[in-house]
Formats: structure tokens, sequence, C-alpha cells
């Protein structure tokens, strides 16, 4: 299928996990994808980005300096940006009694001001040509609570917070925002947590597919939806 052909997609998050899965789907759909990742080697993106391919760079989404520069990068070697999806994310999980305050600061780092950054950046890119899409993978657990999962929470509901402005502010440059909330997901996040059945969580090609599904509607906007597993919170 070509649905997103012609266009200019940047995923943060892109090394693994939902991310991962998200790139190559929009790929499939004939758009021009840009990965970023911290994990990725490549400092710079080298060439003009290619319609069906996914091209992997570096970067730190808590980096201000970093983030501007990448920005101003695809916008100079892409010639516009269409859609951003926001997937970078990290999780630590236990008890609050027990949690560093160090773990805390980490995620709102990655998970909100991370989105912050890249979806400021991606929306002065879309405001001049009034036009584009501007997804964040975020959690259910940010509207329900689950034990061992304060800071993550914290995290994922202040990012919903954010993105719910985002949308308020971005409709009258006609920019859609969506926040889509998933539950459990077959992931790396849940390598270090046994006890868990993932051969009943979704996968990330599932997610992936209702992401690029929305994106590829533009007369339709969603602006956050929770989805989970047919079994429903594990």
């Amino acid at each position: 299928m070509s649905r997103l052909l012609g266009k200019v997609a940047v995923v943060t998050g892109g090394s693994s996990g939902i991310g991962l899965a998200i790139g190559a789907a929009l790929a499939r759909e004939g758009a021009a994808v840009v990965s970023l990742a911290r994990r990725f080697p490549s400092p710079a993106l080298a060439v003009r980005p290619i319609a069906g391919e996914v091209t992997q760079v570096a970067l730190d989404v808590t980096s201000e300096d970093a983030v501007k520069a990448r920005f101003a990068e695809i916008a100079v070697k892409g010639g516009a940006l269409d859609v951003l999806v926001c997937s970078a994310g990290i999780g630590h999980f236990g008890p609050l009694h027990s949690a560093p305050a160090a773990d805390l600061r980490e995620m709102l780092d990655v998970h909100v001001y991370g989105t912050f950054l890249c979806a400021r950046e991606a929306l002065r890119l879309m405001q001049p040509r009034r036009s584009g899409h501007i997804v964040a993978i975020g959690s259910h657990a940010a509207e329900r609570a689950f034990t061992d999962c304060g800071g993550y929470t914290a995290a994922k509901a202040a990012q919903l917070g954010l993105m719910r402005v985002l949308a308020a502010e971005a409709r009258d440059y006609d920019i859609r925002a969506t926040t889509v909330m998933p539950g459990a997901t077959d992931t790396p996040i849940w390598d270090d947590r046994p006890g868990f059945d993932r051969s009943k969580m979704m996968k990330p090609d599932d997610v992936a597919g209702f992401v690029v599904a929305i994106i590829a509607r533009p007369a339709i906007s969603v602006e956050e939806v929770v989805v989970t597993p047919p079994a429903g919170a594990l």
C-alpha cells in the first residue's frame, strides 16, 4: 500500500519495540521515515530521506540543542515534515517507598521533556504549511493506577496533559495531534518484570498498524485513544 507516499515521517524511540514497528509500518505505506534513537550510530542525516525506507539517525530527545539541530537538519534534507511519532520511552518499576528519585527524573525527562522538545520543533515546521500530524505513544497507565508504576504513571499522565494542550493549539493550524495509550504490549520494557503472561499482550506490530491507520486518514481527528489486548489490563 502507498497511503503515505510523498510524506516525510520522524519516529523517536525507533530502535526497538513500538517505535521500531511504527517506523517500518510507515515505510511500508510509502513514507520516507527518519528513525531516531540514542543507540543509533549515525551522527547525522547524510542523505535525503527515501520514500519507502527507514533512515536511522542518532538523537537524545532530552537534549534541547540536539533536538533543535536534528529537526533543522530534517527540514533541510527532507524538504518538509508531515508526521512525528514520539515513541521514545523508558520505564523503572517498583513501590514508591523504595523508588530512587533519579528514576522518576529520568522518566519525566524522556516522556515529558523529550515529547515537548520534539513536538515543539515539529509544530514549528508544520505551522507554516498548515498541515501535519503529531502522535505520542502514551500508556493507559496515564488514566489507571497500577502498583509499582508510580513514576511511570506520573510521566505518562504529564505527557497526556501536554498532548491535550498541543491538540488544542494545533487545531487552529489544521494540524492533528493524537495520544495513543496502549495497554500491555510485548516490548523489552517487560524483560526485567517477570510474572506477566506476555503471550496475552499486544505485539508492537498490532499497535503500529493501529497508529498508521489513524495517520493515513487525514479527514479524521483522533485526539486520544486507549488500545488494549482483548484480555484488558494484565
